[in-house]
């Protein structure tokens, strides 16, 4: 499957960031089973707004690979005023936008 195959992520990513290059280096795609557990590889996304760790894998979920978002626990509260949430929101927006291409992509390879 293309979506579990690092080779074919990272073309899909470049893609994307081929189309919205002000997010190029916030965006990695790190090899096939690098997270426990994982099946494919998984696409790290560095947010401006917040020091959360933030990444996609596809998970399978009634028998389909669905794109997920991960934010990985943090040991301490984040405290934002209204500029931070600014920020934030168009880190969420960007990641939504991402997480949308590679749903696409994905379906258009099965």
């Amino acid at each position: 499957m293309p979506y579990r195959d690092p080779r074919h992520v990272e073309a899909w990513v470049g893609e994307f960031l081929h189309a919205l290059p002000g997010l190029a280096g916030r965006i990695s795609v790190l090899p096939e089973n690098f997270a426990e557990g994982s099946e494919s590889s998984v696409v790290v996304v560095s947010l401006e707004g917040a020091s959360t760790v933030t990444s996609l894998q596809p998970a399978i979920i009634d028998g389909r690979p669905v794109w997920q978002t991960v934010f990985e626990p943090r040991d301490l509260p984040i405290a934002l005023d209204s500029a931070g949430i600014t920020s934030l929101a168009h880190d969420l927006t960007d990641l939504a936008t991402l997480c949308t291409w590679l749903q696409k992509r994905t379906e258009a390879s099965l």
